[in-house]
């Protein structure tokens, strides 16, 4: 901690005797007014901003007056350009030229309302559903009919290259995957966690980044997933309401509000959401090694249900000093309640098929998790044009209780007296604190160089208290098990510095940084007196390319390289044994170490402007030192399996992927995408490999009366795993939705799984068992969502009311000094 304070202060004296301004003193002035372009009424608190022409530097800047006035003093002889911004207006310019002892006018500079307004009528550009920028994909979330009241894990499903798996795990080309929210990483804990925490109509766009530069943290092999959350800063008041309902057992409802008045932006949201949902599973394994009893055969049947309960909440302020600085702290809240019935049914068979004994297993449990996160942000724009300095510290609090109860009770065949059943009570605690700081500075060198700095800090914290007890029929009470008990506690501290310097020579640009990462993770397990201590230094390089054509600008040619790291987390270094399952045990390992990964892609786009097409092509290539996988080994005694994390295997992805936005009609658009790939898995006791492809591709229809109709659909073929293979994938997805009160009230109806065919397969093949596992919960349902928004945007709104306006110039003197204006 100390250590970083040292570098955040040293970066900050760097960056500010960098920038030492030098003054004008010749006395000429530039003066003039910017007026609402409809009501010709003065805007008060627009940012105006005096720019040199030949260099775009920054003379000075001001706030306009109340009565929409601004002047700047000491203005030396020369063609300057004035930017005139304010939120809910369109930028505006104008060049203006000053002469050697006299005052330039610049006249009345009328704003124009962000999307024109035409007999009544309002036309606004479409935002494009996908784009494509040098070192990320962007997607918008709002033109996601078929995610209307779901969360953020729907919003992703509809994501080309993005899985989502049973459990709602996220892999992007079938690595793990960083979350971000807003440019930070996930105040609540892992992805999954912080996706459901997120309603999809909070969310503005999703942008993913399969290498990111140095800039990044290098967390996470596959890339990061940024999620953008709405936010509205033009001045007035903003307010949406979302409620929604589903077949399946699910309610949710939500609110959003935003109100900017001068320089304070408050905003906030509040969500709820309940569901119900049921599931199924059957496995099915041979044993190619009889165990003890004789069994050769062995399947498991399991029904289960999970009622949960989602209660979130988001406050906080901007505040802007002035026009250089800004200041934003927010405050996030968030309980999640579960509960859990699951039913297996157990049946043993010998090498006849015969039954040798089967087994009855409940199990419930019951879970608290409580989550807090506190954000302080801090962003210095200075008088240099693009240049920046922004600083964050957020600190996350969480507690999470769980209670479970696993009852089993085995019957063998031709035996009267039933055994005594195994009775096991779980009791469970877990706090984690999270505290996250980084510092980012940006500056141009020359006319098209820039340079990236900055230094990050995060210290995890994590303490676990997991008690086990046995039911003792003998002693008729309950004892604790040393053996699956464990009471454990973790810390994780990662520090890091980048630095990333771009230019540009011609039609090349490029960018090139590296990353120093300084990682320990330390635990000890009182239970297992287990240690563990690992410390890691790496050095992540970054190398961007992007070529634009000279024939045409709407081409580009993107070539990028980056290194990657997974850094084996808690959940997977802790000692414990999960026996939930009796026949398939999981266990965590300390041993685990960290798996680097390298990464090249080259890519291909071209904008078609005429029809607003989008076509993005890429070739990649990764390659994953001492991959973290899970492994399963069968007790050929006891016919047990333990599943755990190792360090296995070198893997190898390559591939191509074809992205291509096309509007037929302005009614009609389709956007589709395949990605070829090719997979290996290679180590001393597993090889593995196979050709797969993925296509995704949604087709929206706006019809007459503001109906829009989205069809989605996806397919998955298989692929590898360290002992076999996952099955394919497929879906498909209807929406409905109607914009009513002039886009105010939106109603949406969606259909999710429409033919019914989302389903989780897996195959197991080692030399001592063969296995099939499927798993299928309720993906089927209807579900419907109404959103309805109200406000207005008015710089005028909260405007003091003067008995005496400012005084203004004489509309006879803007007349005699229009002229001198221009140029």
């Amino acid at each position: 901690m100390r250590k970083f304070s040292t570098l955040l202060f040293f970066l900050f004296v760097v960056i500010y005797n960098v920038n030492a301004q030098t003054t004008n003193t010749v006395i000429q002035k530039v003066s003039g007014k910017v007026a609402d372009a409809v009501s010709m009424k003065g805007v008060e608190y627009a940012s105006v901003v005096l720019l040199r022409q030949a260099d775009s530097s920054m003379v000075s800047g001001m706030y306009t007056t109340p009565a929409g006035n601004f002047s700047f003093s000491n203005v030396a002889p020369g063609i300057y350009v004035l930017r005139v911004t304010f939120m809910g207006y369109e930028k505006l310019e104008k060049a203006v030229r000053v002469v050697a002892g006299k005052n330039t006018f610049a006249g009345t500079l009328h704003l124009q309302t962000a999307g024109k307004v035409l007999n009544a009528v309002e036309i606004k550009a479409e935002k494009p559903s996908f784009s494509m920028q040098i070192d990320r994909q962007v997607f918008d979330a709002g033109s996601m009919i078929n995610a209307e009241g779901g969360t953020g894990t729907d919003i992703l499903k509809n994501i080309p290259s993005v899985d989502v798996d049973i459990d709602d795990n996220i892999t992007l080309r079938g690595q793990s995957v960083t979350i971000y929210v807003d440019g930070k990483p996930s105040p609540f804990g892992d992805a999954k966690t912080a996706l459901q925490m997120i309603p999809a109509e909070s969310i503005d766009r999703v942008e993913v980044i399969n290498n990111p530069s140095a800039k990044f943290e290098a967390q996470g092999g596959g890339g990061i997933i940024n999620i953008v959350l709405k936010k509205d800063k033009a001045i007035g008041y903003n307010v949406m309401f979302n409620a929604g309902a589903a077949t399946q057992g699910q309610i949710n409802g939500s609110v959003n509000a935003s109100l900017r008045m001068r320089r304070f932006n408050f905003f906030g949201n509040y969500n709820s959401r309940y569901e119900a949902v049921s599931g199924s599973g059957y496995s099915f394994r041979q044993n190619l090694v009889p165990d003890s009893s004789g069994t050769s055969f062995f399947s498991q049947e399991s029904n289960n249900k999970n009622r949960n309960t989602n209660n979130g909440a988001r406050f906080g302020f901007d505040y802007f000093l002035d026009d250089h600085n800004t200041f934003t702290i927010s405050q996030g809240l968030n309980y999640n309640k579960n509960e859990n019935e699951n039913h297996i049914f157990l049946d043993y068979l010998d090498q006849h098929r015969e039954a040798v004994r089967d087994g009855n297993r409940d199990n419930t449990s019951r879970n608290n998790n409580n989550n807090n996160n506190t954000n302080f942000n801090y962003k210095h724009l200075f008088k240099k044009p693009n240049q920046e300095l922004t600083a964050y510290v957020s600190h996350s609090g969480n507690k999470y209780n769980s209670i479970s109860d696993y009852y089993t009770q085995y019957r063998k065949m031709n035996v009267d007296t039933l055994p005594d059943p195994n009775m096991q009570h779980n009791k469970s605690k877990n706090k984690n604190s999270f505290w996250n700081m980084q510092s980012d500075f940006t500056t141009p060198l020359g006319k098209k160089g820039k340079l990236e700095a900055g230094i990050k800090s995060t210290m995890r914290s994590i303490t676990n208290d997991y008690t086990a007890l046995l039911f003792d029929y003998g002693e008729d009470e309950y004892i604790i098990s040393p053996t699956l008990s464990n009471q454990y506690d973790y810390e994780e501290d990662i520090n890091a510095g980048y630095v990333n310097f771009a230019h540009a020579i011609g039609n090349l640009g490029y960018q090139v940084g590296v990353r120093a990462e300084q990682a320990h993770l330390k635990g000890y397990s009182y239970t297992q007196d287990t240690t563990v201590d690992n410390r890691f230094f790496n050095l992540f390089p970054s190398v961007f390319l992007k070529y634009n054509m000279p024939r045409n600008q709407n081409q580009s040619l993107v070539f990028n390289y980056s290194t990657r790291i997974d850094r084996p987390n808690f959940d997977q270094l802790l000692p414990y044994v999960n026996n939930s399952d009796p026949q398939n045990i999981r266990i965590g390992n300390p041993e685990l170490q960290p798996a680097l990964a390298h990464k090249l892609e080259m890519s291909y786009s071209v904008y078609y402007p005429k029809s607003n097409d989008y076509l993005s092509t890429s070739t990649y290539y990764a390659q994953t030192n001492d991959n973290i996988d899970r492994i399963s080994t069968l007790d050929t005694i006891s016919g047990i399996t333990t599943t755990r994390p190792m360090n296995l295997a070198t893997q190898q992805n390559m591939g191509a992927n074809f992205s291509y936005s096309l509007n037929i009609y302005k009614w009609w658009k389709v956007n589709a995408n395949v990605n070829l790939g090719y997979n290996k898995l290679t180590s001393a006791t597993v090889n593995n490999e196979n050709v797969s492809y993925g296509f995704n591709a949604n087709t929206q229809f706006r019809l007459p009366a503001r109906f829009h109709i989205e069809l989605s659909g996806h397919y998955r073929s298989p692929s590898i795993q360290p002992q076999g293979t996952f099955r394919a994938m497929n879906g498909m997805d209807l929406g409905l939705r109607k914009d009513v009160l002039q886009k105010k009230l939106v109603i949406a109806v969606n259909v999710s799984d429409l033919l019914n065919t989302q389903q989780f397969h897996s195959h197991y093949e080692t030399p001592v068992f063969i296995q099939d596992y499927d798993r299928k919960r309720v993906t089927r349902f209807i579900r419907i969502n109404v959103r309805y928004r109200f406000g207005k945007m008015d710089p005028n709104l909260f405007k003091k009311k003067k008995p005496v306006e400012e005084e203004e110039e004489k509309p006879e003197e803007e007349e005699r000094l229009k002229d001198r204006g221009r140029l």
